[in-house]
């Protein structure tokens, strides 16, 4: 029970977080995972009824295993025998003109540079998991119709003014620091003066239905994907969202004028992606737009921006919710670190400086692959006006740049689990060159700041599964190597550190080293073959507490 101040009640946690979507719900988690106290405000229910979101991706995934909830999220309702498949055709009376094979959850193989793989799960199930998961932490509280109305920054804290939606009544929350993770209008970065670097892409319609037996009616195999191609362009695309309830999206991918997105006739826009009349039942739509921006700044002082709120990509290739997952990983063991007193003065400051680099990438990126759909603005006019002995072969080059091209969105690996955290702060860069960040291929490496290989244990763990809430210094190959320096110098400034022997050859071949220190995210910190001299310099770097280059 809190004291009254104010206008209402008044209540101090560690850290409020505003905004109660995904990224908002996994840092709350994560929090609460590392013994941190925070309450999460969200103006809304917290009930998703149209799903933005359909793709945990693998390295979202492998963060869910660290969680111990990704058995949640592979059991989610999208049935694990479905293909996920991406098709281009003109509509769904007509031909396929290519398919991208992508075989269903339960046939896959396994994946060798990871334990888990993407998962098709919507927001509308993502979200419930991850609600759960923060409220099973101690010291959580999640407070749905909850508003931010004012917040004021002190130099031992924030102060936020908060209003309930549905009594009207106010209260004071104060925080050592908050989290914004208010989504794409964030008034709290507008608040700040944050800017945006980057620009509109276009403008998207998103119309939800429900059609039982769409893919029998016309006779389709099952897939995930339809991208829809005709004379106007690669214009639209057909999503599957829950084959068991029959629900399904169709995204028109670029409408210039906002004006014309929002009086589009969304039967004649079905009738095209049918090739004909089919009766379904509307559910939702809405207009959105297609931003690739980046926040300026991720910090203003005790208040951090996450997620969407710090950026924005087209959701070519997937990248969005699951950049913006990492987000909250980071920051969250980062102000676990501070508040339990072993983080440096300089470790939340290497947020943005690791964080905002991926997310500068992944903007890039995705506005790259978006811009391949708007290539294909003359094929089918091309091929269809071509002498009928010339459209045979128009018709299979078409096919070929579709899956080259557009295909890029769905061979994203390097983008998932090959970003690193290149000159961060917080890591001793070795000099060594790593291997090229590439788009569509991962190379295993533990080149400090680079996500820390899997390799399968004896014992049926995933090396990934070593690394949670503390540093892990792994000792590797036969013989033994002297880490007590590195070990007392932990010790003697309360940086939890556990050291853990691995002699299986398979894993010293992955990691390449007879030491590796690992972060409680997974990343690479420091690698070696001995343990230099200034050991002592190597864990004050790695806490954030000092900034020079040990030797």
């Amino acid at each position: 029970m809190g004291v009254t101040h104010g206008q209402g009640p008044h209540r101090r946690v560690p850290v409020l977080i505003v905004g109660g979507g995904p990224c908002g719900l996994a840092l709350a988690g994560e929090l609460g995972w590392q013994g941190i106290e925070c309450i999460l405000i969200e103006q809304g229910d917290g009930v998703v009824r149209t799903p933005k979101l359909t793709e945990v991706n693998i390295r979202t995934m492998e963060l869910c295993r660290r969680w111990g909830i990704d058995r949640e999220v592979r059991d989610c309702p999208f049935p694990g025998d479905y293909p996920l498949d991406v098709v281009f055709l003109q509509d769904l009376a007509r031909d396929e003109i290519a398919r991208i094979a992508r075989p269903a959850r339960d046939i896959a193989a396994s994946d060798p540079d990871s334990p888990m793989r993407f998962q098709a799960c919507s927001q509308m199930w993502f979200d419930p998991i991850l609600q759960a998961f923060a409220r099973r932490q101690p010291g959580v509280s999640l407070r749905y119709h909850k508003r931010l109305e004012a917040l004021r920054q002190r130099a031992d804290g924030v102060e936020a003014d908060v209003i309930d939606s549905v009594t009207g009544q106010r209260e004071l929350i104060e925080a050592d620091y908050l989290a914004a993770c208010d989504g794409a209008g964030s008034s709290i970065r507008r608040a700040l003066g944050i800017g945006l670097d980057g620009g509109v892409l276009g403008h998207t319609v998103h119309m939800h239905f429900r059609a039982p037996g769409l893919l029998d009616a016309f006779g389709k195999r099952p897939a995930t994907f339809f991208h829809l191609i005709d004379r106007g362009g690669l214009w639209a695309t057909l999503r599957v969202i829950d084959p068991a309830s029959a629900l399904w999206r169709v995204m028109v991918l670029h409408v210039d004028d906002e004006a014309a997105a929002r009086t589009l006739d969304r039967d004649e826009t079905l009738r095209r992606v049918f090739g004909r009349r089919f009766e379904i039942e509307w559910l939702d739509g809405y207009v959105w737009t297609r931003r690739s921006m980046v926040a300026q700044r991720y910090r203003a002082d005790r208040v951090f921006l996450v997620g969407d709120s710090a950026h924005q990509f087209s959701p070519t290739g997937a990248l969005g919710m699951n950049t913006g997952i990492a987000d909250a990983v980071d920051l969250g063991w980062k102000l676990a670190a501070t508040l339990e007193g072993w983080g440096g003065h300089g470790l939340l400051a290497s947020y943005e400086v690791e964080r905002r680099p991926v997310a500068e990438r992944n903007a890039h990126m995705t506005a790259e692959f978006y811009l391949e759909y708007k290539k294909f603005d003359t094929d089918i006019d091309a091929i269809e006006r071509s002498p009928a002995s010339e459209r045979p072969g128009g018709w299979q080059r078409l096919a070929q740049r579709l899956v080259r091209d557009v295909g890029r969105n769905f061979r994203t690996k390097g983008l998932q689990i090959g970003y690193r955290y290149q000159r961060s702060p917080i890591c001793v860069d070795d000099e060594i060159p790593a291997p090229p960040d590439a788009p569509d291929g991962y190379r295993p490496t533990t080149s400090p700041g680079a996500r820390a290989p899997h390799a399968w244990l004896p014992d049926g763990r995933s090396t990934l599964d070593l690394f949670a809430r503390g540093f892990v210094l792994l000792c590797l190959g036969e013989g033994g190597v002297d880490t007590s320096r590195l070990e007392a110098a932990a010790a003697e400034r309360g940086v939890p550190l556990t050291r853990v022997r691995v002699s299986v050859p398979e894993v010293f071949r992955a990691y390449g080293r007879r030491l590796v220190l690992v972060r409680p995210d997974g990343h690479v910190a420091w690698r070696g073959d001995a343990v230099p001299a200034d050991a002592a310099r190597i864990v004050d770097r790695l806490r954030g507490a000092t900034l020079c280059s040990p030797r």
